[in-house]
């Protein structure tokens, strides 16, 4: 069997130890925004508690039917102390037993686990926003209330986000610390059989999937614009601003969208992704620096922009041609919204 790098020993042994931590910070965290709660409201995730502004939350949610939040509602309390020690304890015997394969044990069992946690969180919030009470004082039919999984949620005029806390950020840096050791053992040895290769290509797949942001439908009818607090309805028009923490914010139209870029709410807008929704192919979400505009005042926008967007140079033109509307770029609507 293949001994490890000293340096891997070192790496696996810190990344072990740092995940004590999780017994004294919390692992996950749900915060919610809204009009009459501009302070925000938060609910912090323990090993084995919840802590943070609970009653009121659970207050709010039984409006709308759903249960209240007590600990004795999460059985995974009573044994996730004994996992997270299992975990340790590997990480640490991998270390000492300096063998190849026990560091394959130890990484596998870290992604099992954060998988496990997002699959059973997943099926919480389901069952949680789902299972409504229907004689609730509040009742909107087809409207379910489920908590995102990670990420920003529009729930009625509240805006939720989920994700992870100090003690998940620990979790996953040692976990990615984990898996670059695995990569870094197979790459310098020369390891070239398909069951290391696929084993590599595999790890990678997850590390890129759980490190990515991705853009959320709007919700016609339901999702407010986060500039002007009106409900996006037209859906030739609206845009999304996210940002490298996944948050996203959604605007009914580009003049909304560029006050908000412009105003300081934002600490990093050049870092953000950008999107907007085709003119010609509604509800499809482009980028919206490389997009083509028209301005004319036969658009009808909703905030009155009178702006389109375009993914194609052909799609504007043929549009257009009764418009005899302005083109414009992006740099052209920085200029025109400053």
């Amino acid at each position: 069997m293949k001994k490890l790098k000293p340096l891997s020993r070192v790496v696996i042994a810190l990344s072990a130890l740092a995940m004590i931590a999780a017994y004294y910070v919390p692992l996950w965290q749900i915060l919610m925004w809204a009009p009459q709660y501009p302070e925000g409201l938060e609910m912090k995730i323990w090993v084995n508690n919840i802590t943070g502004d609970v009653k009121i939350i659970s207050a709010l949610n039984h409006y709308i039917g759903m249960k209240h939040i007590e600990v004795n509602m999460f059985p995974e309390f009573d044994y996730m102390v004994y996992i997270i020690g299992v975990v340790i304890g590997i990480g640490v015997l991998a270390a000492i037993v300096n063998r190849r394969a026990m560091l394959v044990i130890y990484t596998l069992l870290i992604l099992a686990c954060g998988i496990a946690a997002l699959i059973d969180f997943y099926i919480w919030g389901y069952n949680y926003g789902h299972n409504l009470d229907p004689t609730a004082p509040i009742v909107v039919p087809g409207m379910s209330y489920q908590p995102p999984l990670i990420g920003t949620k529009q729930l009625l005029n509240f805006t939720a986000f989920s994700g992870p806390a100090t003690g998940g950020w620990i979790f996953l840096v040692a976990g990615i610390a984990t898996i670059g050791v695995l990569v870094y053992e197979i790459y310098t040895s020369r390891v070239r059989s398909k069951a290391a290769s696929a084993i590599v290509a595999a790890l990678v797949m997850v590390t890129n999937i759980s490190c990515s942001t991705a853009p959320e439908p709007i919700h016609y009818g339901k999702d407010g614009c986060h500039a002007c607090k009106m409900t996006l309805m037209d859906n030739k028009f609206g845009a999304e601003v996210i940002t490298t923490k996944g948050k996203v914010y959604k605007f009914d139209d580009v003049n909304c969208m560029l006050g908000f870029l412009h105003g300081d709410e934002l600490k990093n807008p050049e870092q953000t992704t950008i999107l907007i929704v085709d003119f010609s192919a509604p509800e499809k979400l482009i980028d919206a620096t490389t997009a083509k505009y028209v301005k004319s005042e036969q658009i009808r926008s909703p905030m009155a922009s009178t702006i389109a967007a375009f993914e194609t140079e052909a799609s504007m033109f043929t549009f257009n041609q009764s418009w005899k509307g302005e083109i414009l770029n992006w740099n052209d609507l920085q200029q025109l919204y400053k």
